[in-house]
């Protein structure tokens, strides 16, 4: 939330195109999706203490995972840099962020998108006057194209996308939409999300966007429920009709960094989950999530940890199981 200094942004010059390994293996039954949360304090010269090896960990530990832990699917939740495009910052950043993430593509390939938070727009907060060159260098279109599980885009660029997977025995789609506070192209851009969701209706629907809902007022519990902010208002609004979406997930707001609520919506529920830890020691402490689907029990249990300091948060609302679906 750090405001930059602007000055003209950083061509990124030619997309980064990488060969990804054969696919991971998943397996019948419970199935994970791993969650990384803003990470911009770990590019961005130890802000806050935090170091680019907390990244590498959260990395690293879904690698030697993938197959105990059955992951599927990963998602990080925006901001994954500090400055964006920012000229004095943006080489060094979006380096060190594409050899983090670029570890879920090799030795196998494990399916990951990516929300745009403010901090990755540049200069910060706005979706359309603002610019996301070193993202869609690295992150873009021609990187994802032709991969199985990459779906689609909106406009001509990959700052809004979406994916589809499959585990459990369902169908899945991730549709990550762009952060706009200011409301420069959310009637354009939610039209579109709804024709995605509508055009997979089959398909379990989860919305990822940088900022959806507050930290909960009671740390530790998950009672009484977070509130939505703005932006976050304005998404369920917009997707609460479309009886595939059960979940959405953000980051973006720091403090206790841990936000839970629940909305029924003609008879179906929307569970949204804020993880955000930039705030606590150490510009986030390494701290990460894995969510655990099991729909024989219809069950989703969530589990907060850091890789890099071997530590689990275990109190009411870092570690808990909710129905999965309604």
């Amino acid at each position: 939330m750090a405001t930059q200094s602007v000055g003209q942004p950083v061509a990124a010059e030619e997309p980064v195109l990488n060969t990804p390994g054969p696919p991971a293996a998943v397996k019948n039954g419970d199935f994970s999706m791993a969650i990384i949360p803003d990470t911009q304090y770990y590019l961005a010269q130890a802000q806050l203490g935090g170091t680019f090896d907390m990244f590498k960990a959260q990395i690293e530990w879904i690698q030697k995972n993938q197959a105990k832990e059955n992951i599927a699917y990963v998602a990080h939740m925006g901001d994954v840099t500090e400055h964006g495009d920012n000229p004095v910052t943006a080489r060094s950043e979006w380096y060190l962020a594409k050899t983090a993430l670029y570890g879920l593509e090799n030795p196998v390939s494990i399916p990951y998108g990516m929300a745009i938070g403010n901090h990755d727009q540049f200069p910060s907060q706005h979706a359309v006057t603002g610019t996301t060159n070193f993202y869609n260098r690295y992150f873009g279109i021609n990187h994802f194209e032709g991969r199985p599980y990459y779906g689609g885009h909106y406009g001509t660029n990959n700052d809004s996308h979406y994916d589809l997977f499959s585990a459990g025995g369902l169908d899945f789609i991730v549709l990550y939409l762009e952060y706009d506070s200011y409301n420069e192209d959310r009637t354009n851009l939610y039209n579109w999300a709804n024709e995605i969701l509508k055009k997979y209706a089959s398909r379990k629907a989860i919305v990822v966007s940088h900022s959806l809902i507050h930290f909960n007022p009671e740390k530790g519990t998950n009672t009484p429920q977070a509130p939505f902010n703005a932006e976050g208002k304005a998404v369920y609004e917009s997707m609460k009709a479309n009886p595939n979406v059960f979940m959405m997930l953000c980051g973006h707001v720091g403090d206790s960094g841990e936000g839970y609520r629940t909305d029924v919506y003609n008879g179906h529920t929307i569970r949204t989950f804020l993880n955000d830890y930039q705030s606590r020691p150490n510009g986030g402490h390494g701290l990460m999530r894995l969510y655990t689907f099991s729909v024989k029990k219809n069950e989703l249990r969530v589990k907060t940890f850091s890789p890099y300091f071997k530590e689990e948060e275990t109190d009411g609302d870092s570690q808990f199981t909710v129905p999965l679906f309604n």
